[in-house]
């Protein structure tokens, strides 16, 4: 049997798609992290023998499309290169985990798309096939609006209560009661000894005290938003786009929270020829219709 498939690489798992050659959904596997900086090469050479193992049980894999973050690594285009010659998959193209999320979007159709997570990225494609990416150049110079941005400005509006030159907030509660931090050398430890997750883990205390009302958590989000809205409003500039689908992906855009509403308020004034939509497909299967599109 003749199939395309498509690869959504992510750092915690891998999902598999494969359809037929009509765009049909066959089936969906997941596997590990994709991440050969994560998990090493070894590990991730056996990850890749694994799926190129799967795709062979599938049948003769006409088209291929892998998206993942950091495709630009050489040691992941080597793994990935002598996997497909093992499954014998000549017809195979490696790209940014963006791309194939704004394919998923909006299913194959121009537009710009906002990934919010614990980073963020901001990708736009045009009716010409021109494309442009903004942002995403993570935590410590970027990533604004990101889940780790609302953790940390969450945080640093905590140390200007303690210094007195910043407004009152629950957030200093929040930060105590569910972080343990309640002292200059505890927020210390926290933000500067743990992962960029458990700071971005903050984020929804964030969420759930400026839906209680506090103004300072308010002010975060609506700061963050508007930085991220401005990023797509820069990528639709560059395109040349004066309107179009502006997709928000993932939790913290996704969802109905107060963030998700500022997010739409920034749009909705920076960006009037836009309209603000939830992924179509997901980027598994945004994947699989890039793998489709070689045909």
């Amino acid at each position: 049997m003749e199939f395309v498939a498509g690869i959504d690489g992510g750092g915690t798992k891998t999902i598999v798609v494969c359809s037929d050659l009509d765009g049909k959904i066959l089936r969906e596997e997941r596997f590990g992290a994709f991440n050969v900086n994560s998990v090493g090469r070894e590990e991730f050479t056996a990850l890749m023998e694994e799926i190129a193992t799967f795709l062979r049980g599938m049948g003769r894999c006409v088209s291929l499309c892998i998206g993942a973050a950091g495709c630009s690594n050489p040691s992941m285009q080597e793994v990935v290169a002598e996997a497909m010659k093992r499954a014998d998959i000549g017809n195979w193209k490696l790209v940014g985990d963006h791309e194939i999320a704004l394919w998923g979007a909006l299913e194959g159709k121009p537009g710009i798309c906002l990934g919010v997570g614990t980073g963020t990225f901001c990708f736009g494609r045009n009716a010409k096939g021109e494309s442009v990416r903004v942002g995403g150049w993570g935590h410590l110079i970027g990533d604004e609006g990101s889940g780790y941005a609302l953790g940390r400005d969450a945080l640093r509006a905590v140390t200007r209560q303690w210094d007195g030159y910043g407004e009152t907030t629950t957030l200093t509660e929040a930060a105590a009661k569910e972080l343990g931090i309640d002292t200059g050398q505890k927020m210390v430890a926290y933000v500067y000894g743990k992962d960029k997750s458990a700071v971005a883990a903050f984020s929804r205390a964030v969420e759930r005290e400026a839906a209680a009302g506090d103004t300072v958590a308010k002010a975060v989000l609506r700061e963050n938003a508007k930085l991220l809205i401005g990023q797509a409003a820069v990528a639709a500039k560059r395109l040349g786009m004066k309107n179009g689908e502006l997709a928000l992906i993932g939790g913290l855009a996704e969802s109905d929270t107060v963030y998700r509403e500022c997010l739409l308020r920034e749009a909705a004034e920076c960006m009037p020829g836009f309209t603000c939509v939830s992924p179509r497909q997901t980027a598994a299967v945004g994947a699989v219709m890039m793998g489709r599109a070689q045909l």
